[in-house]
């Protein structure tokens, strides 16, 4: 582990499980990128992990971000990028491509998904992670005050691009697995970070009324169109599963076919 560790503006449990899924598949010739890296938080405990199994990080681990003056991790370049989620390399150049607490900030994280199709090489992964505003206290926010959980009112000033307020694309689940398959991603899994215990107690309080809640909307949805049911109906339990129901974030995790 480097000496002077990069601070991260993730939460250090969602930053773990990220870590996780990414460290059993570096090895010779594996490249990653990472999209909207920050300081290089992420990028410097990759760079490590190469390190420790005899490869250069240069050759891992790529990292892009809309203001690379910024980036703290000198082994490895970052390349700068656009506001229009455009990734600077040639198609199938990358084995995982990640994107941590970034696409929220973005006005076309569709575009995103897309791109990164075409720079995942066969059998490479895609690595999402955002606020989940799906969980307990997120829906009581909204239902309240109209803003959920970390969506506050946005602001279009530049200098907060970067911060909570900055946060513009309040997507959930179903929206982004509309856009992962719609551009051919397939074997999508949601994966949580940490339990809230606030939103694990409210959870569980209510989990009668959501079972309830799901199998009126599946059974409306059903009823008013079968093929749109049929395409959703497996979304439909996660949204008001424990996990969803109490998770900080909501990463995905999802694959470009062979």
């Amino acid at each position: 582990m480097s000496l002077n560790s990069i601070k991260s503006a993730s939460h250090n449990k969602t930053n773990q499980v990220i870590f996780e899924l990414i460290s059993p598949k570096i090895k010779d010739k594996v490249r990653i990128l990472d999209f909207g890296c920050g300081s290089g938080h992420m990028a410097q405990k990759i760079g490590d992990r190469a390190k420790q199994m005899g490869l250069l990080p240069k050759d891992v681990i790529f990292p892009c971000e809309v203001e690379p003056e910024f980036f703290q991790y000198n082994e490895v370049e970052c390349k700068e990028i656009a506001l229009d989620s455009k990734i600077p390399y040639k198609e199938k150049s990358f084995d995982i491509v990640y994107a941590i607490e970034v696409l929220e900030h973005t006005t076309r994280p569709y575009d995103f998904i897309k791109e990164a199709m075409r720079v995942l090489r066969p059998g490479g992964l895609i690595i999402i992670s955002v606020p989940n505003l799906m969980h307990v206290l997120s829906r009581f926010n909204l239902f309240a005050s109209g803003f959920g959980s970390l969506f506050p009112p946005p602001s279009i000033l530049q200098s907060n691009a970067g911060r909570i307020c900055g946060h513009i694309m309040p997507l959930t689940f179903p929206y982004f697995h509309y856009g992962l398959v719609r551009v051919g991603f397939s074997n999508l899994k949601f994966i949580s970070d940490r339990l809230k215990k606030g939103c694990l107690f409210w959870a569980l309080l209510l989990y009668p009324l959501f079972k309830f809640s799901s199998f009126v909307t599946n059974r409306n949805l059903k009823s008013y169109d079968s093929k749109l049911w049929s395409e959703n109906k497996h979304l439909l339990p996660i949204m008001n599963s424990i996990r969803m129901l109490s998770s900080r974030s909501l990463i995905i995790k999802a694959s470009k076919p062979l």
